[in-house]
């Protein structure tokens, strides 16, 4: 049963900062538009690229802000450290150009204190300037939001001339976020960020100087930590369950794709939006996962077992919500100057190999994605331009094969650079083709090669450090093409041949099939896959697994 969030008496409400609500969907969304278009690109259709971002369009680094701070902070009465610290939170001090591809549910964020939509506007208003000029000047972006730090504690009798604690509830109202709980959130960020500083090296770019504030360790706002997990199976996540209406109850297809996301925009509003329920949050929007900022916390919005509404394009023929998990990242997309932070990113791998080695996800690109490719127009930049892909899959696979968590055993694939330590694939023959013309191979791909009667194997191997029983299964894309006969030869490390195995390559592919289980030696044992069977056809050498 969920509890109630009540933080009357944390923020004192009385009010909200615009005379409408702030509704802007953080994250991906998409519920209505998830049907199967005439126009799908077929399996062997290449992964959409993210769209080029126009000279000048990438989000870059902003010029030194200590002066445009402290001149908004003097004019509008608000404490400087606050607006430094409410940068850094939004943006990490990087300026936002206002991409369309890494919008807010069609509103993009612009500045270094990524306003956006109605707070622009409004923004604009109340501190005489225009709605261009906030957009791309730097000194008016901050100028808007520092008008609109000043209209969220108007009404609090002597706030001016309090110190930076007795801001707080200021501080939350400033999020314009519709749930309490979130706004209490966001105001824990800022504050935390005040007690930290910032380091010397960014203080001294940008003319900052917002120093370590230690004594405001005890003035920390309180928020909850989510309830305990329950049905979601990632365990380093916790419990905050998206309303009824942002997800559909069970599933109508098996999951085999990961889905990567950026919010565009700060931890805070990304969860608290996609567990606003409708109509408050028109869109249903919702996400499996989010993936704080630093790495720090993991909240899971939705059952695994469930759809969320996260893609609202089919991706390869098919509903995307339907058969995805959604995983969404804080903060804005990876480009230009805005790399995650590294902690984002190992809590990101953490998370993605755990849902691939349960739920059995293929290791490529057309089933671990991000949501440009379901939807290239509308989210070019998601999770961004310059995301690196080669790294993270690389690594995804080197966890999921190599050890990097329980449930997964041995992977081994037929590429070596996505193996780990205790997996390894020699080069074949130049009789084997390297080929991905068949989707859902294992990792980046698979060796193909004649059958003959020749001996000429693809051999993979695997360390033991103790002898013992272990189950051997093989991984193969199928086509008509394929020999019914394939022979796989199992070897222990002494050399010992264990047995034969033969296996129909035309059908169960794409999937985890047994060749039964054998009593291995310590040391590097060997799984063969022969060209030595039935003339005419073709055998695949893909990945071997062994448990």
């Amino acid at each position: 049963m969920r509890s109630k969030l009540s933080v009357s008496r944390v923020f004192p409400t009385g009010g909200t900062l615009l005379g409408s609500l702030f509704v802007l969907s953080l994250g991906c969304g998409g519920l209505a538009s998830d049907t199967v278009a005439g126009s799908v690109a077929g399996p062997d259709a290449p992964i959409p690229a993210a769209q080029a971002v126009p000279a000048g369009e990438a989000a870059t680094e902003a010029p030194r802000l200590g002066d445009a701070i402290r001149e908004a902070a003097l004019r509008f009465s608000v404490p400087a450290d606050l607006l430094t610290a409410i940068a850094q939170i939004e943006t990490g001090l990087v300026f936002l150009p206002g991409l369309d591809g890494d919008a807010f549910e069609g509103q993009p964020a612009y500045g270094v204190m990524a306003l956006r939509g109605e707070r622009l506007a409004r923004g604009a208003e109340l501190s005489g300037q225009s709605v261009a000029a906030v957009k791309t000047d730097p000194r008016a972006n901050i100028q808007a939001a520092a008008a609109l730090l000043r209209a969220a504690a108007d009404g609090e009798q002597g706030l001016t001339a309090a110190p930076i604690e007795g801001w707080a509830a200021a501080v939350a109202r400033f999020s314009d976020l519709t749930r309490e709980d979130a706004r209490a959130d966001y105001a824990k960020d800022v504050y935390a960020t005040l007690q930290r500083g910032l380091p010397d090296e960014v203080n001294r770019r940008h003319d900052l100087r917002l120093s370590p504030r230690p004594e405001l360790g005890a003035a920390l706002p309180s928020t909850p930590g989510g309830l305990d997990i329950r049905s979601a199976y990632y365990s380093g996540a916790k419990w905050k369950p998206a309303p009824n209406s942002n997800f559909t109850n069970g599933r109508s297809a098996a999951i085999d794709v990961l889905v990567l996301h950026t919010c565009a925009g700060a931890w805070s509003g990304c969860w608290g939006w996609l567990t606003t329920p409708y109509p408050t949050n028109p869109y249903k929007t919702s996400a499996h996962y989010v993936v704080k900022e630093d790495g720090s916390e993991i909240y899971a919005l939705v059952d695994e077992t469930d759809t969320a509404h996260h893609v609202g394009k089919p991706w390869l023929g098919a509903s995307t919500n339907a058969r995805s998990v959604g995983i969404e990242h804080a903060g804005t997309s990876y480009q230009g100057s805005n790399v995650w932070q590294a902690g984002q990113m190992a809590a990101s791998l953490k998370l993605s190999c755990d849902i691939v080695k349960r739920q059995r996800i293929i290791q490529d690109r057309n089933h671990v994605i991000g949501h440009y490719q379901p939807d290239p127009v509308n989210r070019a930049s998601d999770p961004g331009t310059a995301f690196p892909w080669a790294s993270y899959m690389r690594d995804l696979a080197t966890c999921v094969g190599g050890g990097g968590g329980g449930g997964g055993g041995i992977i081994i694939d037929s590429n070596q650079a996505n193996n780990g330590p205790k997996a390894r694939v020699a080069t074949p023959s130049a009789n084997w083709v390297s080929s991905t013309n068949v989707a859902g191979y294992w990792g980046t791909g698979y060796y193909v090669a004649q059958t003959a009667a020749v001996s000429d194997a693809a051999v993979f191997e695997f360390q033991l450090d103790a002898g013992g029983e272990r189950e051997v299964f093989a991984w193969w894309t199928a086509a008509s093409d394929r020999s019914q006969t394939t022979p796989f030869v199992i070897f222990d490390a002494a050399g010992n041949r264990l047995a034969t195995v033969n296996k129909d390559q035309t059908t169960n592919g794409s999937r985890w099939v047994s060749l039964g289980r054998y009593r291995f030696a310590a040391g590097w044992n060997q799984v063969a896959v022969s060209r030595w069977t039935t003339p005419g056809d073709v055998v695949v050498a893909d990945a071997i697994r062994v448990e």
